[in-house]
């Protein structure tokens, strides 16, 4: 220990900086608690691009209602469905269709979902996402033509489709930070935006997609501001030039619906020891005892979980989505964690 006081203070004085030297001390135990506990009432936007070159993907969404609301249905939601476009000439973030809100209680939702999700291909070549969301939950419209959509209370989700980028004025960050004052800063975590855009189908980032040939109906240009809010906000990025959307829309869903199949721990953990996870499952016996031990192949196939991370973020994350934690559950994640102290 003392041999690594001294190396400290030695490069700091050699490198001529006035910033204290780093300690690395030995690691310790941590435990994270979490729980499953999805919102009561959660208000869902998708903006859809309505520009010539999207009929294709507008089709393979309409058909998709059932696969969106799953996670809705298992989290016992109440939710609110609107669709506008990235049209900010005409259409200008009012909502499509009527009914132009979709309720748990509106009569054949599906077929409601499917008309009002084909917004045609006729609208303006300038997509502005991030302007149109912004606007359709703007008091003007909420108290006006969108009246009955967005509720103060209610967490928010906005999914953007595009086969281009948004072109919004502003930078991306002032949008992040406008669609956080609208819940408060103290609760960003009612506010998440999602993306089926541009992006490389395997690493997740930003792409072109989709090409072939001369047809410049095909395919998705890049899209790094979507993705960008996205990621800061904490949803999904998928690829708008999947072959289908089935799968990607159930975890569109699963981001929008509040149920989680992440989560992220405090620290950096020691990758080299083990991570170990307790739940605490409601109707199971452990629930009001020492709770259950999951290893990572899970208990009786239910739960299967893998540890994963980047440079500056790990997260424990459930595998199979129709094996999440139910509701109501409480988890318990213990690593051993690096501290790093200034002398």
């Amino acid at each position: 220990m003392k041999r690594l006081i001294a190396t400290a203070a030695l490069l700091a004085s050699l490198s001529g900086c006035e910033e204290p030297p780093i300690l690395i001390v030995p690691d310790f135990t941590w435990t994270d608690e979490f729980f499953q506990d999805p919102e009561d009432e959660v208000d869902i936007l998708l903006v859809v691009d309505n520009s010539c070159s999207m009929l294709a993907e507008q089709e393979k969404l309409a058909e998709e209602f059932e696969a969106f609301v799953e996670f809705f249905t298992i989290a016992q939601t109440d939710y609110h469905i609107g669709i506008t476009t990235t049209d900010m000439r005409d259409q200008a973030g009012r909502l499509i269709g009527v009914p132009n809100v979709i309720t748990r209680g509106t009569p054949n939702p599906a077929a409601v979902f499917r008309n009002n999700v084909l917004v045609g291909a006729k609208g303006s070549g300038f997509e502005k996402g991030f302007e149109a969301a912004w606007t359709a939950v703007s008091p003007a419209l909420r108290e006006g033509i969108n009246a009955g959509f967005y509720r103060d209370d209610a967490a928010l989700a906005v999914i953007f489709v595009s086969d281009e980028d948004d072109g919004s004025p502003f930078p991306v960050d002032s949008w992040v930070n406008a669609f956080w004052e609208l819940k408060g800063q103290r609760n960003r975590d009612k506010f998440r935006a999602s993306a089926l855009t541009g992006v490389h189908q395997i690493t997740g980032l930003p792409a072109e997609c989709g090409r072939t040939g001369d047809d410049v109906f095909a395919g998705a240009d890049d899209a790094p501001r979507y993705w960008d809010l996205v990621e800061q906000t904490g949803g999904v990025n998928r690829s708008i030039c999947a072959e289908e959307f089935n799968g990607l829309v159930v975890e569109l869903g699963l981001a929008s619906s509040g149920l989680r199949d992440r989560f992220n721990i405090t620290f950096e953990a020691r990758e080299t020891e083990p991570v170990e996870i307790v739940m605490f499952v409601p109707g199971t016996p452990e629930f009001a005892g020492e709770g259950l031990v999951v290893p990572p192949e899970g208990v009786d196939g239910q739960w299967p979980w893998v540890f994963e991370g980047t440079e500056s973020l790990q997260w424990i994350r459930f595998v199979d989505l129709a094996s999440l934690p139910p509701l109501g559950t409480r988890i318990l994640v213990t690593y051993e964690r690096v501290r790093i102290e200034a002398l």
